[in-house]
């Protein structure tokens, strides 16, 4: 009983970081290019099966797409799937992996902190840090998707 507890109260907290992703998508794309720049990260994995909540370290990518509209990290899935292959690797499998990121590491601080201090008080919840020598995130090559029109 205090196991599906726990659980639901993790859902729901992944639930709530995720949301304003899903907000944001929602928007009207403007057409913008994507750019090149420097932005700071860190991956989050909640493994349900283990009670385990892991978190990397704030890392800092030199060459991520952002898309210029809605400011979103282009292949952000990529990253996390980066993430959720580590995880696998140490043996934490169906592990669920997000990733947080900005242009100013101090706003990656401020969300690093925030997760933390919600996974501590989550009880019954197993804390781990990732130190930078055991994984790093990687730089995706951004490929834009070209739609072929059907002849007529």
């Amino acid at each position: 009983m205090r196991i599906r507890l726990i659980r639901a109260k993790a859902v729901l907290l992944l639930i709530l970081l995720l949301l304003p992703l899903a907000v944001a998508a929602d928007e009207k794309d403007t057409g913008k290019e994507p750019k090149v720049q420097r932005v700071a990260m860190f991956g989050c994995a909640i493994s349900f099966t283990d009670s385990l909540v892991c978190m990397t370290d704030i890392q800092t990518i030199d060459s991520a797409w952002i898309e210029p509209a809605h400011k979103f990290l282009i292949d952000r899935s990529l990253y996390s799937l980066q993430l959720q292959m580590y995880m696998e690797q140490q043996g934490h499998k169906n592990s669920i992996c997000t990733i947080f990121y900005d242009k100013k590491p101090r706003k990656v601080q401020r969300m690093w902190r925030k997760v933390y201090k919600r996974s501590l008080k989550q009880n019954g919840l197993r804390f781990q840090n990732i130190p930078v020598s055991a994984f790093r995130l990687k730089s995706e090559e951004y490929r834009p998707i070209i739609m072929e029109e059907s002849a007529q």
